[in-house]
């Protein structure tokens, strides 16, 4: 969010869960009366979540501690979208840029595995398509 949060939504409660950004420091504020829940597999290697920026990286997160866990740095304007890889890639993110660039990245490793270049203009969002 351009307000410098990352917020993640129980569907079922309506609570939300917020990380916020302070430059380096990062501080996991819960919403519900500081009650820790079960929030389950959002993607990547278990806990994690994911946020793309305006200072041009992605940022991975510890969604139960709310530490960084590694940040991609080749994009060379705002990151407008990520997305997790499918079962099959499991250990892969996705990302869309202002860039005009759509980049396929290794968890794993933290690099860089592809650049597809093409588009005329920014990348609003991103998704894998099954074959």
């Amino acid at each position: 969010s351009g307000d410098n949060t990352i917020c993640l939504w129980d569907v079922e409660t309506s609570n939300h869960y917020m990380f916020s950004m302070d430059m380096k420091l990062v501080l996991f504020v819960n919403t519900n009366n500081n009650k820790m829940n079960n929030i389950g597999v959002i993607g990547g290697n278990g806990y994690t979540i994911c946020s793309g920026s305006c200072a041009s990286t992605i940022r991975m997160w510890d969604i139960e501690t709310a530490k960084q866990l590694n940040v991609f740095k080749e994009h060379t304007g705002f990151v407008n979208s990520v997305k997790y890889g499918p079962n099959e890639l499991l250990n892969t993110i996705l990302s869309g840029s202002n860039d005009s660039s759509v980049r396929l990245w290794d968890i794993r490793s933290g690099q860089q595995i592809q650049v597809f270049n093409g588009h005329l203009f920014i990348v609003s969002s991103v998704e894998y398509s099954p074959f």
